[in-house]
């Protein structure tokens, strides 16, 4: 995110997106770009999903996914209220998410369990950004 131009341009507007305009970046076009790679990656997404399944419910599939990804989001160091983007921190939640989940579906503990497991670890990540921040 810091290391290409579209990457600081898209930190930019995330940031002011009326100062990324007076600064004269192409707000508009990043903002079209990022929404086209969004709308790939959710359909990659989606495709991977029904794979996965070797079905299709559309009533069902996808339900409380945002909670994993949120989780992920948090767990890698990204804090909630923005700033400091962390990739690799990111990746390394959603995999901490996922061998949380592997595991107690392995152990045979029901659906639920797994969430109440991942809003702990959410409710842990929060409070640990917190303190980091008042340091």
């Amino acid at each position: 995110m810091r290391r290409t131009t579209f990457g600081r341009r898209l930190l930019a507007i995330g940031d002011s997106r009326p100062a990324a305009l007076l600064a004269g970046l192409p707000v508009r076009r990043v903002l079209i770009l990022v929404y086209v790679v969004s709308g790939a990656l959710a359909a990659l997404a989606g495709v991977l999903a029904t794979a996965r399944l070797t079905a299709s419910d559309p009533t069902s599939l996808g339900t409380l996914m945002e909670l994993s990804a949120i989780t992920a989001v948090v767990v890698g160091g990204t804090p909630l209220s923005g700033g400091r983007v962390r990739i690799g921190g990111t990746v390394a939640g959603a995999v901490l998410i996922q061998l949380l989940t592997a595991t107690l579906i392995k152990h045979d503990l029901p659906p639920s369990w797994t969430q109440i497991a991942q809003a702990v670890v959410i409710v842990l990540a929060v409070y640990a950004a917190r303190e980091r921040g008042r340091r």
